[in-house]
């Protein structure tokens, strides 16, 4: 998530997470049309996902800014070239992948059914094995013993 290329990287096929993000929202509201299963949460009590989910697009808009601030883009391929530790970053190292998971959980919880939840957890998968996985060796590699220190006292989600 971490780089100062101003540019998108080279491999412009590579998924980014706002678009694995879509993805799974697309198919978490076909499940939930096709395949509901169970309908956990009634209504009025489902439009607490509004809430949550809100809070989830604040969560990404707060971070981006943060990247935006410094100077340093979103795309999570790129080689990083600032270490973020202030504001959002001090309580998680994955503010954006943790926006998206709220924002997903949230719609979720607005539709209200069992089965659109198999993809949050899709994502919440993907992000931490693969995303994060990926970006902690590079900013590992480059950062060395700041970015160590940095992961020793954050969480990678909260």
């Amino acid at each position: 998530m971490l780089s100062v290329s101003k540019t998108k990287p080279s491999n412009s096929r590579q998924l980014i997470s706002p678009v694995l993000a879509g993805i799974c929202l697309t198919l978490m509201l076909i499940l939930h049309l096709l395949f509901p299963i169970v309908a956990l949460i009634p209504f009025p009590f489902d439009l607490t996902g509004l809430l949550v989910s809100g809070l989830g697009l604040t969560i990404c808009f707060v971070a981006h800014r943060q990247f935006k601030k410094v100077g340093t883009t979103l795309y999570p391929f790129s080689q990083p070239g600032k270490l973020v530790t202030g504001g959002l970053f001090r309580y998680t190292r994955n503010p954006m992948y943790l926006g998206l998971t709220v924002f997903l959980t949230g719609i979720w919880l607005l539709l209200g059914s069992l089965t659109p939840g198999i993809f949050v957890a899709a994502f919440v998968l993907i992000a931490d094995r693969c995303y994060i996985a990926y970006e902690e060796k590079q900013l590992l590699t480059v950062f060395g013993a700041a970015y160590a220190a940095y992961q020793s006292r954050t969480p990678r989600w909260i």
